[in-house]
């Protein structure tokens, strides 16, 4: 749930003004640096949280987890005051943080066109396979794997769209130098949009392991030099069948799945979130 502060230079952010140390607020500065300890530095989220009409500056020490919320006027209220915004405020950045880092590494442009060309390989398969007629379950077999390119590609888009939607939205949070909470739950939006749906590209992969596997097996069964085509088919699917999930290939990442599903699925209201309640802990706000 925790993630530092964006830093200035993060290419999510793009180019444009924000709030950052230099041209922050002398009394917002005074009381921040008032809070630092010894070997600490400290920076400042690049906008204003406009909660309940007032605003507040969020701040972060480094190199501790330590965290402090200012009031405009530069009073530090009272945790129990400003828990709303606190929540609120690190759950916005922690989306930012998602989708600027893990997000990044998700948006492939490559995988559509990859899974495009799967889909290709597959009706070429099933041209094969009305020739050579092999058992009910091998053609079974090959109608689950011709599923999994559109739910790959259906998912990526999202992907790639909900990374997007979220770095137009971090450039817009930066013109303006304020977040709602109605900016939060769009970013929260979008960091649950792409990882329900990287969920479901491993789902499919997992699900249909066996029946891509007795695909694989019928070609190779079948293939010769004298069978060129079979040969060259094979051969196209073997890295897509090297590349894709299984259970005994990638035991650690079904296990994580497994163990994330639930929680993917359930989005707890941040109010009532028992891991962001929990991260209170690092604020320097005064305890009453």
């Amino acid at each position: 749930m925790y993630h530092r502060v964006i830093p200035d230079d993060t290419n999510f952010f793009g180019g444009f003004p924000m709030i950052k140390l230099s041209n922050l607020p002398d009394q917002i500065m005074k009381v921040a640096k008032s809070y630092e300890k010894e070997n600490e530095t400290f920076d400042v989220f690049p906008a204003k949280f406009l909660i309940d009409n007032t605003f507040y500056y969020y701040i972060d020490f480094v190199p501790t987890f330590a965290q402090l919320i200012i009031r405009e006027d530069g009073t530090v209220p009272p945790i129990k005051e400003i828990e709303k915004v606190y929540l609120y405020a690190n759950g916005y950045n922690a989306s930012i943080h998602v989708l600027g880092t893990i997000g990044e590494k998700w948006r492939k442009t490559y995988t559509i066109k990859n899974y495009y060309m799967l889909k290709k390989i597959l009706e070429k398969v099933r041209g094969i396979f009305r020739e050579m007629e092999p058992t009910e379950d091998v053609k079974q077999a090959l109608e689950t794997f011709m599923k999994v390119p559109d739910v790959i590609i259906k998912h990526q888009r999202v992907i790639n769209q909900s990374v997007e939607n979220g770095r137009k939205a971090t450039v817009e949070m930066r013109k303006r130098e304020i977040v709602t909470v109605e900016d939060y739950k769009q970013m929260r939006g979008y960091q649950v949009d792409m990882v329900r749906s990287a969920y479901w590209q491993n789902e499919i992969q997992f699900k249909t392991a066996d029946e891509r596997e007795k695909v694989m097996d019928y070609l190779a069964s079948i293939r010769s030099l004298s069978n060129w085509r079979v040969l060259w088919l094979y051969h196209r699917l073997k890295p897509y069948q090297q590349y894709m999930y299984t259970k005994e290939k990638n035991p650690k990442e079904f296990q994580e799945m497994q163990d994330l599903a639930e929680e993917i699925f359930k989005d707890i209201p941040i109010e009532e979130n028992p891991q962001a309640l929990e991260h209170i802990k690092y604020l320097r706000n005064p305890r009453r």
